[in-house]
């Protein structure tokens, strides 16, 4: 039991880091160019975005760092009693970033993507600056939830 303690955990600290990393470099590359030059950058960043985007990346990965922390925090749950906390914490800092991502998040990349040709630029400067600062909380929210399964890691357990 206890290999899968840990290596659950450290699959889950790896996917959460991945989802912070990738986070993170939204909030200092991607959104810095949404905001900038209104509606053409937002158009080309349509058009480079033709193939994938970033949410083909965190569609996928989100929700399996999610799995990941819950498996996690089943086979820590009676072997590392003081783990389990950790990694429930980091479960539903994980959780509450999709509740953002859901809620806050894509109603403004509907109105950034959808037709930013067609849509008054100062929606779009408004839509953009409300999604950098939201993506502030949730980088906050992912790095707290990394910062707890590395915490989880340093954690003896039981015998």
């Amino acid at each position: 039991m206890r290999p899968l303690m840990n290596i659950s955990l450290v699959v889950a600290i790896i996917l959460i880091g991945a989802v912070f990393g990738a986070g993170f470099y939204e909030s200092v590359v991607m959104a810095p160019n949404y905001a900038a030059n209104v509606p053409n950058s937002l158009e080309h960043a349509k058009e480079f975005f033709s193939v994938a985007n970033p949410g083909n990346f965190f569609r996928l990965v989100a929700p399996v760092t999610q799995i990941t922390l819950l498996i996690a925090l089943v086979f820590n749950w009676r072997g590392a009693p003081e783990r389990r906390w950790w990694i429930l914490g980091a479960l539903l800092l994980a959780v509450a970033t999709d509740v953002i991502t859901f809620t806050f998040h894509y109603p403004r990349n509907a109105i950034l993507f959808t037709d930013p040709m067609n849509t008054p630029p100062e929606a779009l400067r408004a839509a953009a600056g409300q999604w950098m600062y939201g993506n502030y909380l949730r980088v906050a929210f992912l790095l707290s939830g990394f910062l707890c399964t590395i915490r989880a890691a340093m954690v003896r357990t039981l015998p």
